[in-house]
């Protein structure tokens, strides 16, 4: 305790230098527990199933598909057969997303709906707010039963407290409402306004092709993740060999539940975090810069603690309390920074950090800033407790002035090039991501973008049972939307324009099989005869669908131009014929790739049906208009020409296609708005270091720069002098980080691969700035020569 209250004084008798080296780490230590809350958030905070860790996805891969990014859910059938032979498996919940039109006394809306089975309602919740959760036997018929969330509760039902037992319209149907959940559910893999029963218990079509079930499931008491793993690839194996109609080709496995959910960001989080830990190298670094010249300065009094019986350890003994005093301090203002910085990190991009869910400042979070604050004191005060010892008794006795000896100048020196170093790989790792970005933002989608208006809508079944309905619902309402004041023209895809969202079909080719015989891979969307014209989507070979081409008329296709490529290099792919499900249908014309899953993901084999011959009711279509001003603007009439045609249908997800583009953008953009506040924040930090520095080595040089004057040196020359003593540290620490640079490149090309693993403009852009901000940095206390008497300096010497 008495070091302790020693090292306090000390602090109170150089108020400024505690307050800077404490503003430091709170800053540091703030932004790293920011990051370290989402990292958090991914791997330490507990699953929110009751399964915890030893919860696990299953999932199918389609036939000769290996890219993660292409796993499926699983077929009906294949559910039911999991809870038929799994024995490594046990609770195995599925759902689906639907969205529906939810009727109320006000104007219809679209609401995001779950089909789940009663089994996953139980593993995600312990007990509704209201109500109760439905039945397995609710469950397996399919009753027309409701549970809300907490949100849908309070914006469409007014918090009503009697509203379990109470009829909600669902797509026209009368459904039950039994139950109400608290505000802490549902987990983000859930998340909707309502909950309905999934109806799959023992039995399914063995003949449906649609993969819709996405499947979770707690390993088995004893049971290895690798064992699971085996046993769900022969399960796929042996569907495969029993219903080769529908899963000839296709694989499957087992996926851990933090990696389903949060593995595509792994490896920006771990780029973040690594920026951060060197940005909280730089301000140790700093610390110890400044505490090394405090060090000096205090010369006299260490000297004389050692005089009068202090050992060496004493000494450094105190100066570590100092610095770990000055860091458990700041951790602790870091916290409360922290905690404010974090709804502003997570609203640079909220549709990308949705998935993490609440993100708060925990146990764990405060553990790993006082775990910083524990390593910062280490990095900090090693170098200046080592040089505080190594002062000499009898020098307390001494007049003489404490200025910096050559091995104290030196180990600055070191500091500084090593926190130059640490600045320039932080600045050229910012720099890539900026200009990962901006090549990004200039890929071409393959259709024009701007002035187009995109809308969610769907057809219900129950008011739309066959093709010929829906056909004329649809051409209806193009025809009124095209109508519209503003409107160029109409149509529609089956697209989400959701960054990451396709629709995957089999196909097979006429006279072209694969390798095993299973059908390929490719993407698909059924489109409006005026899709591709509203987009501007180039037409490469022969036609796109006209109004020739009807129910009654034999099925066309249109294909992409890497579809042609990929399976017809070698012939004309006009007149040729693809075989989905059952039908067969004749390619009718080729059109240019395009960029429609994510502005960032390679053009894929597309494969284009006309919606007049292949109207079905199971998927939403996107409307698109092209205006001729902001295409927001249309999205009123719009709605009105679709209630005009039935005023039961709603319209979601209203938005411009080049907000789609920017959200494609929007996870790109997240770290690399972070990368550029790191950076940022590092050379700020750098500035800081270098200023000192160079005001502490003109304190000590005060002696030779009066003789210098007295003997008629010129002040400029000397000030030129003192600045060019630090850029050639400077210099050398920036040759230091390009080096170490090449090697961050490669790392952080190795993790995003749409960086560029050395971009000479932008280490050269780096260093440029550094070397500026470096000059500003000792131009201003280097300035002092300019100012100071040498007859005083003299005559104090």
């Amino acid at each position: 305790m008495f070091d302790i209250r020693q090292a306090i004084r000390s602090l109170l008798r150089r108020p400024a230098y505690a307050i800077a080296a404490v503003a430091t780490i709170a800053l540091v230590i703030g932004a790293n527990a920011a990051l370290f809350a989402a990292i958090n958030a991914t791997l330490f905070r507990p699953i929110p199933l009751k399964s915890g860790d030893r919860t696990v996805q299953i999932y199918l891969q389609p036939p000769g598909q290996l890219d993660p990014s292409h796993r499926n859910p699983l077929h009906a059938i294949d559910l039911v057969r999991f809870r038929e032979r799994s024995r490594t498996l046990t609770h195995i919940g599925a759902f689906t997303t639907v969205e529906r039109v939810l009727g109320t006394s006000a104007e219809p809306v679209v609401v995001s709906t779950i089909p789940i089975n009663a089994e996953l309602l139980r593993l995600s919740s312990d007990a509704p707010m209201l109500g109760r959760l439905f039945t397995d036997a609710e469950e397996k018929n399919k009753d027309r039963l409701v549970v809300l969330s907490y949100g849908a509760w309070q914006r469409r039902f007014g918090a009503d407290r009697n509203i379990v037992g109470q009829t909600v319209q669902l797509d026209g149907d009368p459904y039950v409402v039994v139950g109400v959940m608290p505000q802490s559910f549902p987990p983000t893999f859930l998340d909707a306004e309502i909950w309905t029963p999934l109806g799959i218990i023992n039995s399914a079509p063995v003949t449906e092709a649609r993969t819709y079930l996405v499947t979770v499931a707690q390993l088995a008491d004893g049971v290895t993740f690798e064992q699971a793993d085996a046993e769900t690839r022969a399960i796929v194996a042996d569907l495969a060999r029993e219903i080769p109609t529908t899963h000839q080709g296709w694989t499957g496995g087992l996926d851990t539940f933090r990696h389903w959910q949060y593995g595509a960001f792994r490896e920006p989080l771990l780029v973040l975090f690594a920026a951060v830990l060197v940005l909280l190298l730089i301000a140790s670094t700093n610390i110890a810069s400044l505490t090394l010249a405090h060090v000096t300065a205090r010369g006299g009094e260490l000297a004389l603690r050692r005089a009068i019986g202090a050992s060496r350890w004493d000494v450094a003994r105190l100066v570590l309390l100092e610095i770990l005093i000055i860091n458990v301090l700041g951790a602790a203002f870091a916290l409360n920074l922290g905690a404010w910085l974090l709804p502003s990190l997570l609203a640079i991009a909220p549709a990308t950090t949705k998935v993490l869910g609440q993100v708060t400042m925990d146990w764990r979070v405060a553990a790993y800033a006082f775990a910083c604050a524990i390593a910062s004191s280490v990095a900090a005060g090693v170098i200046p407790a080592v040089n505080a010892s190594e002062f000499a008794p009898l020098a307390a006795a001494s007049s003489a002035r404490f200025s910096g000896s050559k091995h104290r100048h030196a180990w600055r020196t070191a500091l500084l090039i090593g926190q130059t170093a640490l600045c320039v790989a932080l600045l050229i790792s910012g720099g890539l991501l900026v200009r990962a970005l901006v090549n990004s933002s200039r890929l071409a989608p393959g259709y024009d973008p701007t002035h187009v208006l995109t809308a969610q809508l769907q057809l219900p079944a129950s008011r739309y049972a066959n093709g010929p309905e829906r056909v004329a619902a649809m051409q209806r309402i193009f025809d009124r939307a095209a109508a519209i004041p503003g409107v160029v023209s109409a149509g529609a895809t089956m697209n989400r324009f959701t960054p990451g969202f396709s629709y995957l079909t089999l196909f097979g080719i006429e006279n072209r099989p694969s390798p095993d015989g299973s059908d390929y891979t490719g993407q698909f969307r059924r489109v409006s005869n005026n899709y591709f014209s509203t987009m501007r989507i180039r037409v490469l070979k022969g036609r796109v669908f006209g109004t020739q081409d009807s129910l009654s008329t034999p099925l066309v296709a249109v294909i992409s131009k890497s579809f042609a490529d990929r399976y017809f290099s070698d012939v004309d792919p006009i007149g040729r014929r693809i075989k989905r499900g059952p039908q067969w249908a004749t390619v009718i014309g080729v059109v240019d790739d395009v960029a429609d899953v994510d502005l960032l993901q390679a053009p894929e084999p597309t494969l284009y049906a006309a919606w007049s011959q292949t109207a079905n009711v199971a998927f939403p279509m996107a409307l698109v208009l092209r205006t001729t001003g902001a295409p927001e603007s249309a999205a009123p009439a719009l709605r009105a020409a679709v209630a005009s045609v039935d005023p039961l249908l709603a319209l979601d997800r209203i938005q411009s296609v080049e907000t789609f583009l920017g959200e494609s953008l929007a996870p790109q953009r997240f770290r690399t708005t972070l990368m550029m506040l790191l950076a940022i924040v590092g050379l700020m930090l750098g500035a800081i270091g270098i200023a000192g520095v160079t005001a502490r080595a003109i304190a000590e040089r005060m002696p030779e720069f009066g003789v210098r004057l007295a003997l008629g040196c010129d002040r400029l020359s000397l000030w030129r002098h003192a600045i060019g003593d630090q850029l050639r540290v400077v210099g050398i620490g920036a040759a230091a980080g390009l080096l170490l640079s090449v090697a961050v490149s490669k790392a952080i090309a190795s993790l995003l691969p749409e960086t560029a693993g050395i971009d000479p403009v932008v280490m050269g852009g780096a260093v440029a700035v550094l070397v500026t901000t470096a000059l500003l940095a000792a131009a201003i206390p280097a300035s002092r020569v300019m100012r100071f008497n040498p007859l005083v300096i003299l005559r104090s010497n």
